[in-house]
């Protein structure tokens, strides 16, 4: 039987680009690097935990619901207010995606 946890675990999640990246450089903040913030939030890869990481960062992969999960409570965040950036396609998800990058310090990321 399919439950609604198991729906929403199951779920990606595209974030607004100036929330995403404003959030993911909090949690590699907090954690003193990508790799270790990936390793926290679940990615176990020895060689490129953060790799999926880079890839959501960037715009090109939404966020797994449990990934995000991990990262709202690593930051003490409420999933909820998290959620409320949420974005309908990948295409809203980018629209500001250069500009974001830039302003969190992520320039060698932008395209």
């Amino acid at each position: 039987m399919i439950t609604q946890d198991t729906i929403m675990q199951r779920r990606k999640i595209w974030l607004l680009a100036r929330f995403r990246i404003s959030l993911i450089r909090q949690g590699i903040e907090k954690a003193d690097g990508i790799n270790r913030l990936a390793r926290i939030i679940g990615y176990r890869s020895r060689i490129h935990p953060a790799w999926p990481l880079r890839q959501i960062l960037v715009g090109r992969q939404p966020f797994p619901y449990e990934r995000l999960e991990k990262l709202a409570d690593f930051l003490s965040y409420d999933i909820k207010e998290i959620l409320s950036y949420e974005a309908a396609s990948q295409r809203l998800a980018n629209e500001q995606n250069s500009t974001a990058l830039r302003s969190n310090g992520f320039s060698m990321y932008v395209a």
